[in-house]
């Protein structure tokens, strides 16, 4: 009985083993959905698109940082928290606008194989308008 015990747990690390070193995870060097480098994003939000630059990395267990800086009828500026699981990204960004204003990006989206875009839906809080509101959102990977 002993000896069946110690062959059956030492079989099971083995299977364990060998499960979690083939599956790269969100943040490792060979996960096809992260997210890193630099970014054209755009949000458009009530028929007003705002884009440019964003500059992203997933980071291990994949949290995701990074910043933007979008043009539009104003500048919003602002940073980008999230987390990739899977092939979503789900992400909050904190930012500022023209005339002191400031908000928050909510948002999730689709990730492409290889970490070349991301498409999604987002929820603009912002505090000079009071409202909330629906936008949808593109980021694509700049071209070396």
């Amino acid at each position: 009985m002993r000896r069946f015990s110690f062959g059956f747990g030492l079989a099971c690390v083995i299977v364990a083993l060998a499960a979690c070193s083939g599956n790269p995870m969100p943040g490792d060097r060979d996960y096809p959905y992260n997210l890193s480098g630099d970014y054209d994003v755009s949000f458009e939000a009530m028929g007003t698109e705002y884009a440019g630059p964003a500059t992203l990395s997933t980071s291990p267990g994949g949290m995701l940082y990074g910043v933007l800086d979008l043009e539009g009828p104003e500048r919003v500026a602002g940073n980008i928290e999230g987390s990739i699981t899977g092939d979503t990204l789900t992400f909050d960004s904190n930012y500022e606008r023209g005339g002191g204003c400031q908000g928050v990006l909510s948002g999730q989206g689709r990730i492409t194989e290889g970490g070349d875009a991301v498409a999604g839906v987002a929820v603009v809080d912002d505090d000079c308008t009071g409202d909330l509101f629906d936008s949808i959102f593109t980021f694509t990977r700049k071209s070396e």
